[in-house]
């Protein structure tokens, strides 16, 4: 399951975020997956909380915004959507394509609620 590997540096660059906007409580970390990338959205959630325990994060929740496979035909220059597992153009079936979309992974939000001291 690679997706720990990927959540733990997830996890660092949000308590690393969270630490410049102290005191706040962490609502929710976005992060936009690529579908090259294969992660199962159940695998991101577990590890990303068992991976928070413990942590300002703890009881944040993780959302994840995925981007499609998209390619463009070097021969045609269709530019469009993957679909299937079959990597050919969408108009001409040439499997000269250059992908370029889908690859995608980072973090690409945090939502925080400002703590009032008391």
């Amino acid at each position: 399951m690679h997706e720990f590997s990927i959540v733990q540096t997830i996890v660092q660059a949000v308590l690393a975020e969270l630490k410049k906007v102290q005191p706040s409580r962490l609502v929710r970390a976005r992060i936009v997956a690529g579908e090259l990338h294969q992660l199962v959205n159940a695998n991101l959630t577990f590890a990303y909380e068992v991976l928070t325990k413990d942590t300002p994060a703890a009881g944040s929740r993780l959302s994840v915004r995925r981007m499609p496979i998209t390619a463009e035909c070097r021969q045609c220059r269709w530019r469009g959507k993957i679909k299937g597992t079959l990597f050919a153009c969408g108009r001409c079936q040439a499997g000269d394509i250059e992908i370029t979309g889908g690859k995608e992974l980072y973090l690409d939000s945090i939502e925080v609620e400002k703590e009032c001291p008391s």
